[in-house]
């Protein structure tokens, strides 16, 4: 009966409430634009205050979280489905397979076909409990609790409350999914770029010895919703690297710290404070004015990323 009540539900062809311009917006959240999911955070711009606190909660959920990255992204999508949320489902499709989970293990799960670990069926059967009747069933919480300690099933709720919060109003603004973002149950084409194949022109042990870091890099990593384009200025002082990473598409830029050369790996930190905290790490090879490497974003995953130097200063 519930099941076709829902059914029913007709969804907003279109936006309820007008999104701002980015030019409408104070200078410290227009970065938002740029970040991934810019129909809901242009639409959220309306009450700063509270897209601000919304982002918060949600952030450190993400980069402070407990669960693995692929059990977090297997409960939105699951969440995503029990609430008919297009939006929600087609933003964290991207995110699920960043986090290992195949495109074969997405479609089982839109179509409900799919046999899974103990773990995250208990996961998955928390999601339907909670969107059926807002309490985990006997059956639910013992396997919950034979796979997941006290603090971890706290998470799990909050995940799936705040989740299924965003499908509320993500549905009932009738904020739409962005160009190229799967629609609800669908999946998407994604296979991680390999690292191109370089051939170093000098010995091993020559290269140890002569790769620097330090000009001006333009930069790309790899994610399955974009490729990031990026510009690394770094400078060295006394073995050390400093310098800044500038996305210049959302206007965002961040310090470079912890950076070192070994040879001819380079490894470097940035911290992001703006629109939301995020610490990525960087750790590349270099191969005269080439270098790739992978990127790490806590919370988020793993991406390949490669760049070449535009400018050599020191």
């Amino acid at each position: 009966m519930e099941k076709q009540l829902k059914d029913k539900i007709e969804r907003p062809a279109e936006a309820r409430i007008p999104q701002l311009a980015v030019s409408e917006l104070p200078e410290e959240l227009r970065a938002v634009a740029g970040i991934g999911a810019s129909n809901v955070l242009l639409t959220l711009a309306h009450r700063g205050d509270l897209m601000s606190a919304w982002l918060e909660f949600g952030m450190h959920l993400i980069s402070g979280g407990r669960v693995s990255m692929r059990t977090r992204e297997l409960l939105i999508l699951r969440v995503g489905l029990r609430t008919s949320c297009a939006y929600e489902w087609g933003n964290h499709v991207p995110g699920a397979l960043s986090a290992g989970v195949t495109a074969s293990e997405i479609a089982a799960l839109a179509d409900g076909t799919g046999s899974w670990p103990a773990a995250e069926a208990a996961v998955l059967d928390l999601v339907d409990d909670l969107c059926t009747d807002n309490c985990a069933s006997e059956e639910t919480w013992k396997a919950l609790t034979a796979a997941y300690t006290e603090g971890e099933i706290i998470e799990l709720v909050m995940l799936i409350g705040f989740y299924r919060m965003n499908a509320g109003f993500l549905n009932s603004l009738g904020i739409q999914v962005e160009p190229g973002r799967p629609g609800l149950g669908q999946g998407m084409a994604y296979e991680a770029p390999a690292t191109p194949a370089r051939t170093f022109s000098s010995s091993l042990a020559e290269a140890q010895t002569e790769a620097t870091a330090y000009g001006t890099w333009q930069l790309k990593f790899y994610h399955p919703a974009a490729t990031q384009e990026l510009r690394l200025e770094v400078v060295s002082e006394e073995g050390t690297l400093s310098g800044s990473i500038t996305n210049e598409a959302v206007g965002i830029t961040a310090p470079v710290s912890e950076g070192a050369v070994s040879g001819n790996r380079v490894t470097f930190t940035t911290v992001m404070t703006k629109p939301f905290p995020a610490t990525i790490t960087w750790d590349g090879i270099i191969d005269g004015d080439f270098v790739s490497g992978t990127v790490n974003i806590k919370g988020v995953g793993s991406f390949p990323f490669d760049g070449t130097r535009k400018v050599i200063s020191q």
